[in-house]
């Protein structure tokens, strides 16, 4: 009885449930800097002063570079262990930031 009655609820249930929630796109601007493990590349967006890791697909920027990005939270472990890892879907030069090697940008 409670299977068949399970059974003629579950599609009522499920029906009402909240669709999967895409991540929360995340933009932001700032001097890429060595993380402290090899292979890692930080962060400290200007506007929030968030620190995040940058995962790169492709060819990343060079350290010291001005840059403007926008990512997806990583899902899963990442060997950098230095803010919010996100997977970057495209960046951009940003040369009006005026950076140098392990520094955050000067106004």
């Amino acid at each position: 009885m409670r299977l068949l009655l399970l059974t003629l609820l579950a599609p009522i249930l499920f029906a009402n449930a909240a669709p999967p929630q895409r991540p929360q796109q995340v933009r932001g601007e700032g001097c890429v800097e060595p993380g402290a493990e090899a292979r890692c590349f930080v962060v400290t967006d200007m506007k929030s002063g968030n620190l995040y890791t940058l995962l790169f697909k492709d060819m990343p920027p060079e350290i010291g570079s001005g840059i403007e990005f926008m990512g997806y939270p990583h899902k899963g472990m990442t060997t950098c262990i230095q803010g919010t890892a996100l997977d970057v879907q495209t960046w951009t030069h940003k040369d009006s930031l005026k950076c140098k090697e392990n520094s955050t940008p000067a106004k």
